[in-house]
């Protein structure tokens, strides 16, 4: 990370705190290669494959910032950038994965997640992210305003999902139920240390920002590779309507009347 002035991190506690982010790092990668390679000797890579195309991005995305860090390290920060920027949107894969799974038995409204999902991501790349690969910023702020903004859009499409899902008695299960918890803990770890870096400025986004984003990313995997180690069979509908105090068929109708119309809204 180089010299900071006086208001940064010293070189020794800068020094300190890269190795901390690498060894930090890694654990993220070993947690995902872990359940990658879970993920393909199992039936969850073809039950699961939005998510599990995200972790062959964060693996190749790992190795290919190595090799350009050992191979080219003058390009590192312009390839790091854009990595950084790129990831922020394809993170829209999870809730979209998670989407399918909540709707998997409602395909109308399935697609209608998937499109939502590819919308925001869309714009938000437009908005923010394209004008900042194509100008980049002196400064890290602008960095932060732009992730801010976009964790806080996945919490919020976060929060959504989940109240939808109790809302008609859907059920998670253990597998979907991780995808959810892990991707929770990333993002508000995120949305706090990224608001606390803009109000209090550089003095905290040297040394705490750099460790503890890869720390909520290797939080996060830790919890999914738990949650995805086997598949978990879904709970049934009617059991889970039945624990809410709801009438299940009132609730399999209600879902199944809204994917019909959804259907034929569609289709015209």
């Amino acid at each position: 990370m180089g010299e900071r002035g006086s208001g940064g991190a010293c070189p020794s506690t800068a020094q300190s705190m890269n190795i901390l982010a690498r060894a930090i790092g890694i654990c993220g990668f070993l947690f995902a290669s872990v359940l990658m390679l879970r993920g393909v000797g199992s039936r969850l890579f073809r039950l699961f494959p939005l998510f599990y195309s995200y972790i062959i991005y964060i693996l190749c995305g790992f190795l290919g910032m190595y090799l350009i860090g050992w191979l080219a390290p003058m390009m590192y920060p312009s390839a790091y950038w854009i990595y950084y920027l790129i990831s922020i949107l394809v993170e829209f894969a999870v809730l979209a994965e998670i989407s399918d799974q909540i709707f998997h038995p409602f395909p109308a409204i399935r697609s209608l997640g998937r499109a939502l999902t590819v919308v925001i991501s869309a714009g938000l790349g437009l908005l923010y992210v394209l004008p900042a690969i194509l100008r980049p910023p002196d400064s890290s702020p602008v960095l932060l305003s732009i992730a801010l903004r976009t964790f806080v859009t996945k919490a919020i499409i976060l929060v959504v999902l989940f109240y939808v899902a109790r809302h008609y008695g859907s059920p998670l299960g253990r597998n979907v139920g991780g995808l959810m918890l892990g991707f929770s803990i990333y993002v508000s770890i995120n949305i706090v240390i990224m608001a606390g870096a803009q109000a209090f400025g550089e003095a905290l986004f040297a040394p705490v920002l750099w460790v503890m984003s890869p720390l909520a990313s290797a939080l996060c995997l830790s919890v999914w590779t738990i949650s995805l180690w086997d598949l978990a069979p879904v709970p049934n509908l009617r059991a889970i309507a039945k624990a809410a105090g709801r009438d299940s068929e009132a609730v399999a109708l209600e879902l199944t009347r809204f994917n019909n119309e959804l259907s034929k809204f569609l289709q015209k």
